[in-house]
């Protein structure tokens, strides 16, 4: 296999492209940078915020999910530093570093998991993206998000499986500002982005609005007029070291050369660490071998050459960022829409990484045959509306029950210790049932539609990235007690679960 010179990659011909699949993709704008060797190369494409702001190199963007690589990266150094935190290994229990608030719903996960097993994603807690929010002030949300755990089911037995969980980032968070006594920002900003000079990089979004650099707006394509909506700017608290970074694409390189170089601020045995892999996943194409995590990074083979890897995913943006240290060569993309902005990226990035190596056109992976078939991302779009619409509109098998009570009957509020509220309203102009949870992390708004007797069809919109393209659907069922008044409602919000969330009627 032959590689290119290090030579500009971002000319005219890869433009093009970009602004060919930012138009396939309806994403606004899009920024992109290449590391290779010595040489640095950053270039902006499309709009930051309508009607007329450009994307530059400088244009801060939401990092989402690649945070996890800094909040491991910190655990790491901990870890390492036997003289002043003996006690966190990665095999140290969780729950002897903050026995308080870390409480699993099972006792022997509780007392089993261990700071490797959250970093890794297999501490047998799903994702339950929908049970965090609240509007949560900085000072307690990482903790009260962590005591909300042992209200939250497991799906698994720890380390018997891999399940991606945001919340375990948090916890990780929280057992970082618990021993240090600091706020993560300030120690990510102190131990990595200063000394590595980035200083476009954030972790609260007000810092970041009253930076220098322009922040991106977030969008999201409404395809039956082909118009942008825009999306409020995410508060970055609750989110915490599971993804609230906020940087551009000059930055992250810095970021990535450090990576790829092993160089300073971090030791070698921090390095060593974070790139172990931990938990070993399927192959699957166009990679070659088994995948694996590592601490906040995706790692495999792509080509015969060693890759880590990690998208990320916040309301309306999107990030991708994957270093190949062999060839001393990185990739990282910014971008500004809700869905599909990790779908176009994937196609920009990886034709880089195939220029760079020097794949045949007709043997690279098309990626973006991979997220759509067909190829129209409008028609990708219909095609799922259509299955949600089919859902929906299923009809039940013969005979249908009705309610046992009128529904003004179910309207109340209902409560679960780890779901929180869902706030239930009769809608008197289309007669049916609705509950607006605006204050959650990822806030979701739902209708209910009767399916059968006391069991009904949530339909879930979302305005940023969990259903901004077609709504998710959620099966409940309402319990009535004894008294003939609806006591609990039952949503099957996460998917890895069999059963449902109940929650309690309390009004």
């Amino acid at each position: 296999m032959t590689t290119h010179a290090p030579t500009n990659p971002l000319g005219e011909p890869f433009k093009n492209l970009v602004h060919e699949t930012l138009n396939q993709w309806h994403v606004p704008g899009m920024s992109i940078a290449v590391v290779d060797g010595d040489n640095t190369w950053a270039q902006g494409y499309g709009t930051a915020t309508f009607p007329s702001t450009p994307v530059t190199p400088s244009t801060l963007f939401y990092a989402g999910s690649t945070t996890k690589a800094f909040t491991a990266t910190i655990l790491a150094t901990l870890v390492s530093d036997n003289t002043n935190y003996p006690q966190v290994q990665w095999d140290t229990p969780i729950s002897q570093l903050i026995r308080d608030d870390f409480v699993l719903h099972d006792d022997h996960a509780t007392t089993h998991t261990t700071i490797e097993d959250a970093l890794s994603h297999r501490s047998g807690l799903p994702r339950h993206d929908q049970a965090y929010g609240n509007n949560l002030p900085r000072d307690t949300a990482v903790r009260e998000l962590v005591r909300q755990l042992r209200h939250l089911p497991l799906t698994a037995e720890p380390r018997t499986k891999f399940q991606y969980c945001n919340l375990m980032y948090i916890v990780a968070t929280h057992i970082i500002e618990t021993l240090t006594g600091e706020w993560l920002g300030d120690i990510l900003a102190r131990e990595i982005w200063h000394p590595l000079n980035m200083h476009a990089t954030f972790f609260d979004l007000d810092d970041a609005r009253n930076a220098p650099e322009d922040l991106a707006r977030g969008y999201y394509h409404f395809p039956e007029d082909n118009t942008y909506h825009g999306v409020d700017w995410m508060p970055c608290t609750e989110i915490s070291g599971a993804g609230a970074v906020i940087t551009n694409v000059l930055d992250y390189a810095k970021w990535a050369r450090a990576l790829i170089n092993q160089s300073p601020p971090l030791s070698s045995s921090v390095y060593k660490a974070i790139f172990k892999p931990r938990t070993v996943l399927p192959s699957e194409p166009p990679f070659t071998g088994p995948r694996a995590y590592a601490l906040g990074w995706w790692t495999g083979v792509y080509q015969g050459v060693e890759y880590y890897e990690h998208t990320g995913g916040v309301n309306a943006f999107g990030a991708e960022l994957i270093i190949f240290p062999t060839l001393q060569f990185a990739v990282v993309a910014l971008a500004n829409t809700a869905g599909t902005s990790n779908e176009a990226e994937k196609a920009v990035v990886f034709h880089l990484i195939d220029e760079k190596l020097g794949v045949p056109v007709e043997k690279r992976f098309d990626w973006n045959a991979e997220y759509v078939v067909p190829e129209s991302i409008t028609e990708h779009i219909e095609t799922e509306k259509k299955k949600v619409l089919d859902a929906i509109n299923h009809t039940p098998p013969e005979p249908v029950l009705p309610t046992s009570l009128p529904l003004e009957e179910y309207a109340g509020t209902y409560v679960h210790p780890g779901y929180q509220t869902v706030k239930i309203y009769l809608d008197q102009k289309e007669g049916v049932l609705r509950a607006d949870r605006g204050f959650a992390t990822w806030p979701e708004f739902l209708k209910f539609k009767h399916v059968n007797g006391e069991h009904f069809l949530i339909v879930a919109e979302h305005v940023g990235d969990l259903g901004a393209l077609f709504p998710e659907v959620y099966a409940a069922e309402f319990r009535v007690g004894e008294k003939g008044k609806p006591v609990a409602l039952g949503v099957a919000w996460e998917k890895a679960m069999e059963g449902k969330i109940w929650l309690t009627r309390v009004v």
